[in-house]
């Protein structure tokens, strides 16, 4: 009987600690919010089991990122460049909820909250509406950049992976999804984009995304903070 209890014991304790789960972090990003102390993170941590979280969340920048006790936005895509007076997400809906209904054009949910003095906006849209209205996948490598304020010019790109090879003198993004991932001597490995548009009478248009790749060493702090995630160095 006591030999019973003793394995019962040990079995509930494996349970216990098998459900408490710590993430490695596998990928990190981050991005400043101009005019305050406050940084945006942009996450991407692995499990047991191939468990997977990813997100973005909201710091001071005095603070230290700890995967393990964040506590995500309700997105993981922006609409717009952060500012200190509003951050604007976009959140796709997965659920059965949104599967069930007639593809919706415009939010199907929009929802308001403060956070730290932020004022947080996040529009839901369908997963319908957000993949067939997908631009695909571009891939290039460009040769020069050149930023403003809320957007970037990228110049004499080449398609070198399809076989149309195409040809462009310019591309025009705005500052939002970008995220750039660097080489180990902090060099531009791949610039990611994710082009979101939205009409103004908010209608999902269209989402295209764009894997830049330069044609010379570019440091990936000739880029500013400002609408675009810069990889950090993580422990992996």
């Amino acid at each position: 009987m006591k030999k019973n209890k003793f394995i019962i014991f040990i079995f509930s304790l494996f349970t216990l600690v098998s459900c408490t789960q710590s993430w490695d972090l596998s990928e990190l990003y981050i991005q400043k919010i101009e005019n305050t102390s406050k940084v945006i993170y942009k996450y991407n941590a692995w499990g047991g089991r191939d468990s997977n979280i990813f997100g973005i969340v909201i710091l001071d920048s005095t603070e230290t990122f700890d995967i393990n006790n964040v506590e995500p936005l309700p997105f993981t895509k922006l609409e717009t460049i952060p500012t200190k007076e509003l951050i604007l997400g976009i959140n796709i809906d997965n659920s059965d909820y949104s599967k069930s209904k007639n593809e919706i054009h415009k939010p199907i949910k929009v929802t308001i909250k403060n956070k730290g003095g932020l004022k947080i906006k996040t529009k839901t849209f369908q997963n319908e509406v957000y993949t067939n209205r997908s631009g695909g996948l571009e891939r290039y490598e460009f040769e020069k950049f050149k930023e403003t304020h809320d957007s970037i010019f990228f110049y004499n790109l080449d398609d070198v992976v399809s076989m149309n090879q195409v040809h462009l003198d310019t591309l025009k993004v705005k500052k939002t999804n970008i995220t750039i991932r660097k080489t180990k001597q902090n060099n531009v490995l791949e610039v990611n984009i994710e082009d979101l548009k939205l009409s103004k009478n908010n209608e999902f248009i269209s989402n295209i995304t764009y894997l830049l790749k330069p044609k010379t060493l570019i440091n990936i702090n000739a880029f500013t903070n400002v609408g675009i995630f810069k990889e950090l160095n993580t422990i992996k």
